[in-house]
């Protein structure tokens, strides 16, 4: 037991280091005395000791294939184990299949981890042996998540960090019948239980085991296929996002180019609810906002010229409250609007009212709480935003942490704090 002075505001950090290592499952930590002005808060990061790692970047179209030693495998038991972290929510983390029909999956899929498993259907269509089940949320946290699948015959255990989820398959059946290989990271090739293209993983595995064998060893000694890796690196390879949580209370501001007759923004946003102010800027005369309404992205652009107030409203994208990364990007410009959700421009909305714009020089993103003479509908924001443009200019957020650029209130940066519903 020790005790440890911590940081005095809410942006520096302390480091300790202790003077020798200690082997531990949990930690626990009470807060002793904090500042009278303010409330209790605290973030901590514990580093581990060094450790011979075994973890293998994935790049999002390298795949390991793991072939077995007879062309055919009748296989009444399982045992699969590894750990992973990525910030995508989709891609294939391992997948084997028969010619026979049966298949095992491992997957990604909306940030929830899915496993599909067959192991055997017949040709009437009286046995079914299609199962699927999901586990887990919010996967794409980039932080550490444990998986082991272990079955026998027909009995399953799923455990997601901890959490283990019984079940049977369907059908009749209680071997998986596979053929040559198993593939981790992706599907070399068009497989069976899925229809259309699958993402492969982006990210890190760590620990893969199958059945007793170490595959990232065995990748390591070359004794299994890694050819489709332009670079195979047996190191993880960082996140470069930085996200930022908002509540009730949060804005950010940035800082923009002013007197220009262009406006330019984008970001990613993620949250569960269906109202939000994501973006405001004062203009040079006028007010441009970008909001969450009723789970759609909602633009609306003000411009006073001539004691005449002209308005353009663009709005896209329904059901966007689902918890997942999704992308905004504007572009407004004289007499010309242009909305765009997750890349998608083909569905783009567009806009040609006859509206000019001077920017303003200044963006809040996540509140609002001034008094303007077109104020906001919406003024706060809660949920998480990260790859934010201004001006077509990468935000620099971490400059913003240590006050070189921007203002900011009662947000928390590089982490996302959402949780699951």
């Amino acid at each position: 037991m020790e005790a440890f002075y911590g940081n005095s505001n809410s942006e520096s950090a302390v480091r300790h280091e202790l003077q020798q290592g200690i082997v531990s499952r949990f930690l626990r930590l009470v807060p002793l005395e904090w500042s009278e002005e303010g409330r209790i808060g605290l973030r901590i990061e514990v580093y581990g000791c060094s450790y011979w790692s075994d973890v293998i970047n994935f790049d999002g179209q390298g795949v390991i294939s793991y072939r077995f030693k007879v062309k055919k495998m009748k296989i009444i038991k399982d045992v699969i184990a590894l750990r992973f972290k990525t910030s995508d929510s989709e891609g294939v983390i391992l997948h084997g299949e028969g010619q026979q029909g049966d298949y095992i999956t491992l997957e990604l899929r909306k940030a929830k981890l899915l496993l599909q498993i067959n192991l055997g259907s017949n040709q009437y269509g009286s046995i079914l042996g299609h199962t699927s089940v999901t586990t887990g949320s919010l996967l794409d946290d980039n932080h550490w998540h444990t998986v082991v699948i272990e079955r026998y015959r027909r009995n399953v255990n799923f455990t997601l960090d901890r959490h283990t989820q019984h079940f049977r398959t369907n059908g009749e059946f209680d071997h998986l019948d596979l053929d040559y290989e198993l593939s981790f990271g992706g599907m070399p090739y068009s497989g069976k239980p899925v229809g259309g293209s699958r993402k492969n993983f982006k990210g890190c595995m760590e620990s893969i085991n199958y059945n007793g064998d170490n595959i990232t060893d065995l990748a390591r000694r070359k004794k299994l296929d890694t050819s489709s890796f332009r670079n195979l690196s047996f190191s993880c390879v960082e996140s470069h996002s930085f996200p930022v949580f908002f509540n009730a209370t949060s804005f950010l501001q940035l800082p923009g180019r002013t007197n220009h007759n262009t406006v330019s923004v984008g970001f990613q946003f993620r949250t569960w609810n269906t109202d939000g102010l994501l973006l405001f800027s004062n203009l040079d005369e006028g007010t441009l906002e970008i909001s969450l309404e009723d789970g759609k992205i909602v633009v609306h652009i003000n411009v006073t010229k001539a004691s005449r107030n002209l308005r353009s409203d663009l709005s896209s994208g329904p059901g966007l409250n689902d918890g997942q990364w999704h992308s905004v990007r504007l572009v407004a410009k004289e007499n010309f609007a242009m909305l765009t959700i997750d890349d998608d421009e083909g569905s783009a909305v567009r806009s040609n009212s006859p509206i000019s714009i001077t920017t303003g020089g200044t963006y809040h993103l996540g509140g609002y709480f001034l008094q303007t003479l077109f104020p906001p509908s919406q003024r706060s924001f809660q949920g998480c935003m990260q790859a934010i443009l201004v001006d077509d200019q990468p935000a620099d957020l971490h400059a913003v942490e240590k006050d070189g650029v921007g203002v900011f209130e009662n947000v928390s940066l590089d982490m996302c704090a959402i949780i699951d519903r």
